[in-house]
């Protein structure tokens, strides 16, 4: 019987593979290009607010646009969407050296490079993640280990991208660092395009079997408002994606209020933040085969919050990165069994728009975070604000947990297995 199955299930290991480690290569190259970019106009420039406009109109198209991610999903499919963004980009990257070199690049330019690069990045993670979901199946562990696998792939990139990217620049220049960003990008495509067969499970349902209620950008966000299990998880999602920015902003200020402005230890929170992030999604594979996803995702929402009362007291530096890291540690132990969740509880024709709803919201929640989160600590002081996070986070926690015991599976009609099926 294994030897039978093996051939069979040989090709989508592999395809699912190819999705991992093309969903990496991709996180790295945005992740080196956050850094490259703004510091190129450093370079040239010496101009702070212009490498700002870069970086803010690098994320402003999620928040835009983020709602239109799930239509072009649904009209081309996930795995064309995602080569098209990959191969896209690198070409987009590929131009800023290239203009540069020919002394042809005007700040106005490269801000419209930039700008396309963060369109075509808008459907990439909810593409992703149907992609995993077509590829891995309808069971929701081994959809929870697809999910922590991917979240293991960002989380390296998001701590690796940068360390690497600051190395080549200071070797070789912003320039040249650009050019490794669109090799990244063009890898990733090709991993795709090669290894993720075009079969019909791969494209998108046919145009008269999408209902009415799943059209439209908005389909994914009336598709959480109706489902009483998910409207309730999204007001701690939304939470959760507010507050983690307020923590991001006041880490940095706590190191400088209470350890002498020393900027080492405010990289130290900031590292064992994202170190614990990186082993969370190995401890989250693990778990996929033996826990529930609504189980896990209950647990790791306390574990991403409890440990922030510890902040407010004054602990020495080792045991505030430990606790951090324990709750970086949280995040892909919550994120992989929610986007599982989600990945079973709706059918393929509205799958990819749900997900790219909960994204969207959850990037508009964040810069109003950091901004909230600066106008507290700079009225209350950093202790202060600490606590309010830890309190509003630890009922957001209480309420996810309300939500999940009132969790019913959802049981697909024929004609939305069908779609599934076509998928």
């Amino acid at each position: 019987m294994r030897t039978a199955q093996a051939p069979a299930l040989a090709p989508a290991r592999r395809a699912l593979a190819a999705v991992y480690a093309a969903g990496g290569g991709s996180a790295f190259g945005t992740q080196m290009a956050t850094l490259a970019l703004p510091w190129l106009v450093l370079e040239s420039t010496g101009s702070a607010p212009r490498a700002g406009l870069v970086f803010a109109v690098s994320v402003l198209p999620m928040a835009l646009l983020g709602f239109a991610g799930g239509e072009v999903i649904q009209r081309f499919g996930a795995r064309r969407t995602m080569v098209v963004a990959d191969f896209a980009q690198a070409a987009a990257i590929a131009a800023v050296p290239v203009l540069a070199a020919v002394d042809r690049l005007s700040f106005s330019l490269l801000l419209t490079i930039v700008a396309v690069i963060g369109v075509l990045g808008v459907p990439y993670f909810a593409a992703q993640r149907d992609l995993a979901t077509e590829l891995a199946g309808s069971d929701p562990k081994a959809l929870m280990r697809a999910n922590s696998v991917l979240e293991g792939c960002f989380n390296v990139a998001a701590l690796a991208g940068p360390a690497v990217a600051g190395v080549l620049i200071a070797a070789l220049g912003a320039e040249s660092v650009l050019w490794f960003n669109a090799a990244t990008y063009a890898l990733s495509g090709l991993l795709l395009w090669w290894f993720v067969p075009r079969t019909s499970r791969a494209e998108p349902p046919p145009a008269q079997q999408v209902t009415a209620a799943h059209t439209g950008i908005l389909a994914g966000v009336r598709a959480l408002h109706a489902d009483d299990f998910l409207r309730r998880v999204m007001v701690t999602t939304v939470s959760f994606g507010f507050l983690m920015r307020v923590l991001m902003l006041a880490l940095p200020l706590l190191a400088f209020e209470r350890f002498g402005g020393d900027a080492k230890v405010g990289g130290l929170l900031l590292s064992g933040f994202g170190a614990g992030a990186i082993a969370g999604a190995a401890v989250s594979y693990l778990l996929g085969s033996r826990l529930s996803p609504a189980l896990v995702f209950g647990l790791a929402a306390f574990q991403l919050v409890l440990p922030w009362w510890v902040l407010l007291f004054n602990v020495p530096v080792p045991a505030l990165v430990a606790v951090l890291a324990v709750s970086g540690a949280a995040l892909p132990l919550s994120n992989a069994p929610f986007f599982s969740i989600l990945a079973t509880r709706f059918a393929a024709d509205i799958r990819a728009k749900v997900i790219q709803a909960v994204m969207t919201i959850s990037n508009i929640a964040g810069p109003l975070g950091f901004l909230a989160g600066g106008m507290a600590i700079g009225r209350f002081g950093v202790t202060t604000t600490l606590f309010g996070l830890a309190a509003l986070s630890t009922l957001a926690a209480v309420n996810l947990v309300v939500a999940l015991r009132r969790l019913s599976p959802v049981v697909l009609t024929g004609t939305q297995a069908a779609m599934t099926a076509v998928r």
